[in-house]
């Protein structure tokens, strides 16, 4: 007497393997990229206006301005990198209000650090 022997079918992981695997090699491929153009992107100089504040904020507080000077030689940098630039610049502004500094409305609304709405 014969059987009839059926063939199982393929596993979803066994018939869709090529896919799969090239989905998850893209996925961690556009993670890297995305993380290397942040990196990029956060290294590069800060431009006008934002560099305007912060030189308009280091000659108003010599406290300030040593603040600058003291980023600029642990970085190793001759500006300030975009990455860097909202902790310096409210670090700059804390002590120039701390000295008794007018500050404009507008780098106070830039620089201040405000609690994360959650």
């Amino acid at each position: 007497m014969m059987t009839d022997s059926v063939d199982p079918s393929a596993s979803f992981a066994r018939r869709y393997r090529l896919p799969i695997a090239l989905g998850v090699l893209v996925l961690v491929a556009c993670i890297v990229v995305l993380r290397l153009l942040l990196n990029y992107f956060g290294e590069q100089p800060i431009v006008e206006p934002y560099k305007s504040y912060i030189e308009r904020l280091a000659g108003a507080s010599p406290e300030a301005r040593s603040e600058l000077q003291r980023y600029l030689a642990a970085s190793g940098r001759d500006s300030v990198a975009s990455q860097d630039f909202l902790p310096l610049c409210s670090t700059m502004l804390r002590q120039a209000r701390a000295q008794g500094v007018q500050v404009v409305r507008e780098i106070l609304v830039l620089c201040e650090v405000r609690p994360n709405p959650k």
